[in-house]
């Protein structure tokens, strides 16, 4: 009954060439998503604000900010405040004369927490920006939501 109405039933290629396709008979539109499954995708006020939450409490905002935020440009704030901490507190660590004992010359570990955190602060910058820029370009009625994939 339900099953047969969703699916057309196949048309062999002279019929196809004949009668043509429409695009929504071939993609009818999926209903089994939910707005868990969907942000939005938020204002540059709130990116700056999960990401100064995130590069002052360090860790502790990271998670705050990433958890309590469900908008898109929260989550990429968030990614991109705690990159930027992880390499101000790996040059704090470096060049500070307190904390002398802990690299002991292995500077490659130095260099490794380094290029992680730039690489999430750039990751985060970059790819809030695109999305920003992908909902400014999609219709209205569709600017607000988007599927969010990490």
């Amino acid at each position: 009954g339900e099953v047969g109405q969703r699916f057309r039933e196949p048309r062999n290629l002279f019929d196809e060439i004949l009668q043509g396709t429409s695009q929504e008979e071939d993609f009818p539109p999926r209903d089994d998503f939910n707005d868990a499954d969907q942000l939005r995708v938020g204002n540059d006020g709130i990116f700056m604000l999960a990401f100064f939450m995130a590069f002052l409490f360090n860790w502790i905002g990271f998670c705050l900010s990433f958890c309590l935020t469900n908008t898109i440009a929260g989550r990429y704030g968030a990614i991109c405040g705690f990159g930027l901490s992880l390499i101000k507190w790996i040059l704090i660590v470096r060049f500070s004369d307190y904390f002398s004992g802990y690299f002991n010359g292995q500077y490659w570990l130095w260099w490794i927490f380094l290029v992680l955190g730039l690489l999430l602060f750039f990751r985060g910058f970059i790819n809030y920006l695109k999305i920003r820029n992908m909902s400014e370009n999609m219709a209205v009625a569709h600017r607000t939501r988007l599927f969010f994939i990490y």
